[in-house]
């Protein structure tokens, strides 16, 4: 097939455009899910553990020590509900029904897990139905496999105890370790999303897309009509996909250009190094060489975890070799064409004695 003409004869919806939000509680659930990770943190979050308080650690640990997943669950209220700050928005939070915020934690709210395990299992597991709650925690799909390191925590109590918790870690997190960045964050933050905007009266949505996002080829959803990009900085290098109502909601990690311009090329060469530092990333390189893959075919056959797998990949995309397409249909990776000449000039560039 080398060499074939290839025709887009099914472009985007017309009426399908793309917002872009850099809002101060976008950011603080970022940083929050970046920190209780059951990996660990991001190395580069402004928000680690070290910085913690007794009662904070305290606080999110009611939560659950990796609850990671749960806090990108209510990137939906932080759309919804217009704050100016970090902390108004927590207090905005605790306004919702007991139950409402369950429903949001549990994704009642999430197209893709009203597909998978059902709107019924959700509402039962929203309400702390036992069988339904663990139906839901052993789901090996849902919640990208995470459920029960991220939900039984909070699933263990009711809906009451629930909110009390999740305002209470969210608060503390927010004074203390939100509050003494959230400026310089916001305006850099807002400085990203208006070039974006700027962006995206210049280029078709997908290729704003892929461009923000350094490769995500995005196949629109019929069932989402809306497309939110949310730049962040709190969980660099992660490209973090999520879905709320009617939009899918892509959150992008801040380019190391618009964070330092000085020291970009330093970082790039620093992820290269990551993405070709490791045995078990060059055998996926090699796999993705031969064709694209899904996650579970790239675990199945270099024998790895799919949260393994999905780590070295994060990493391979840091590093700009490894392109993602798709969504919550289905996700192909793919060796990053460019990625290879980007890297050689990268390397030239660092071979040039300084100045």
């Amino acid at each position: 097939m080398s060499g074939t003409e290839v025709r887009d004869v099914m472009p985007w919806p017309p009426r399908r455009g793309v917002e872009v939000e850099a809002r101060p509680a976008l950011e603080l659930l970022i940083g929050l899910s970046a920190a209780t990770v059951a990996d660990g943190p991001v190395a580069e979050t402004w928000a680690a553990p070290p910085s913690w308080s007794a009662e904070l650690a305290e606080a999110v640990a009611a939560c659950g020590e990796s609850s990671g997943e749960v806090w990108l669950h209510l990137l939906g209220p932080a759309l919804e509900l217009p704050a100016p700050d970090a902390r108004t928005f927590v207090e905005r939070l605790g306004e919702l029904d007991a139950l409402e915020l369950r429903r949001h934690l549990v994704g009642v709210h999430v197209p893709a897990w009203v597909t998978l395990v059902g709107e019924d299992a959700l509402e039962r597991g929203a309400t702390g139905e036992p069988d339904a709650v663990e139906a839901l925690l052993v789901h090996p799909r849902y919640y990208a496999g995470r459920a029960r390191e991220s939900l039984e925590t909070l699933l263990g109590v009711g809906p009451e105890e629930t909110r009390t918790r999740v305002l209470s870690a969210l608060r503390l997190f927010a004074d203390e370790v939100f509050a003494p960045v959230e400026a310089g964050l916001v305006a850099m933050l807002g400085a990203e999303a208006e070039e974006t905007r700027r962006r995206a009266g210049t280029l078709a949505p997908r290729d704003l897309i892929a461009e923000v996002t350094r490769g995500y080829l995005y196949e629109p959803e019929p069932e989402l009509p809306r497309v939110v990009l949310v730049p962040h900085v709190a969980a660099r290098p992660l490209l973090l996909l999520c879905q709320h109502r009617d939009a899918r909601v892509i959150c992008y990690p801040l380019a190391e250009e618009r964070l330092d311009p000085e020291a970009a090329l330093a970082e790039r060469a620093t992820a290269l190094g990551r993405a070709l530092g490791d045995a078990k990333r060059l055998r996926i390189l090699r796999r993705l060489a031969a064709a694209d893959a899904t996650l579970d075919e790239l675990a199945a056959e270099t024998g790895l975890a799919r949260s393994t797998t999905h780590h070295h990949l994060t990493h391979l995309r840091a590093g700009g070799l490894v392109s993602l397409r798709g969504n919550a249909r289905g996700y192909w990776y793919a060796l990053r064409a460019e990625g290879l000449a980007e890297a050689q000039r990268t390397l030239e560039v660092l071979r040039q004695p300084p100045p």
